[in-house]
């Protein structure tokens, strides 16, 4: 009988994928024959684009099949306006659709990994939301992801079983993912009165990745709508950023920040070639230039020797951050050996594969 693992949260962007990649790798070191099955697909647009850039990750790298991506991802709904996009009175036959291409997922296998909706709260206008869902697929143990490094996890936690046990659903266990290392102590300490005693099993705790977490410099010019000024630098578009710093203080000022941090955007105006040409001095990835100046050709000249790539933002640098804090940085196949990493030692395989 096959084994599914349904991954779920209360909350969205927790690491639903980035914990599938790394159970299906470990599923592929141990020589177990498993499969990748997401019932709802989030394309990156509404009317183009209309594939999960996710899983067309996965099906590139971890779960190579010849399944069509239809079954893979039976259903497609996009983030904005989806309650005009998919009908509720076909709730039924949306439904009859996934348990469909979940059969044909699940032949000849001894697991199925199962990304959720972002979160479970989510299309439950529209009838398909995870639990829904699950019940449809005869899965009745769900997996709950917390990202929280607050003691509000313990309420996320307590409210999202309150609501399982209305649905009569059972949780599988818990795993705390990408929790601030300095978070990681109170969670065993609150882990014995608050989680265990009551049943629910804790899978995992796996700390915060910066490395995995971090965009790399083309996914900030894709959120910005940016353009890049200096195209003997376009290698350094697959450079990471690990954080962002506003230029709008003098040079001295600007060196004591750079100097603390590492693979740094740093964003100033185009005219402020102090701040620029200082900034370039130091460990940066990329140059964000706001308000569409160009800089001057001598801040041009620095970057190309260092290959740090400047990208001109058509935008003011108030809606630059704004649509920087938006990204959701997408996985390489570089990091995939990584995420096992990560995963392998600190998920108790036990419980999980259960």
């Amino acid at each position: 009988m096959v084994k599914s693992i349904y991954l779920c949260s209360l909350k969205e962007r927790v690491g639903k994928s980035f914990l599938s990649i790394g159970i299906m790798l470990k599923l592929q070191k141990e020589g177990k024959k498993f499969a990748y099955f997401k019932p709802l697909g989030i394309p990156k647009g509404a009317f183009s684009y209309k594939a999960d850039l996710d899983v067309g990750f996965i099906q590139k790298t971890i779960f190579k099949t010849d399944l069509p991506y239809d079954i893979i991802s039976p259903i497609s709904i996009p983030e904005t306006y989806y309650i005009d996009a998919i009908d509720a009175n076909k709730k039924e036959e949306n439904l009859n659709a996934i348990k469909k291409a979940h059969d044909q997922v699940i032949k000849d296998v001894e697991y199925v990994v199962i990304e959720g909706a972002p979160s479970i709260r989510k299309f439950i206008r529209v009838g398909l939301d995870d639990l829904s869902i699950a019940q449809t697929l005869g899965i009745n143990e769900l997996v709950f992801i917390e990202s929280e490094s607050s003691d509000k996890c313990i309420d996320d936690l307590f409210f999202t079983k309150k609501y399982f046990d209305f649905r009569e659903v059972k949780f599988k266990g818990v795993i705390f993912n990408k929790i601030n290392f300095d978070y990681l102590a109170r969670i065993e300490e609150l882990k014995e009165n608050h989680v265990t005693r009551y049943d629910i099993p804790i899978i995992g705790i796996i700390e915060k990745s910066i490395e995995l977490l971090s965009p790399r410099v083309i996914e900030v010019q894709e959120a910005i709508g940016g353009g890049l000024i200096n195209e003997a630098s376009s290698s350094g578009l697959n450079n990471t950023v690990e954080t962002y710093i506003i230029g709008a203080m003098n040079a001295q000022a600007a060196l004591k920040y750079l100097r603390q941090v590492k693979k740094v955007a740093f964003i100033t105006g185009g005219d402020r070639t102090d701040l620029a040409m200082a900034a370039l001095n130091e460990n940066v990835s990329a140059l964000i230039l706001t308000g569409f100046i160009q800089p001057d050709v001598a801040v041009i000249t620095a970057a190309n020797k260092k290959n740090i790539p400047i990208i001109l933002s058509p935008s003011d640098t108030y809606t630059t951050i704004r649509n920087i804090n938006r990204i959701k940085p997408g996985m390489q196949e570089d990091e995939i050996q990584l995420v096992l990493k990560l995963v392998e030692k600190d998920i108790n395989w036990d419980i999980l594969l259960k």
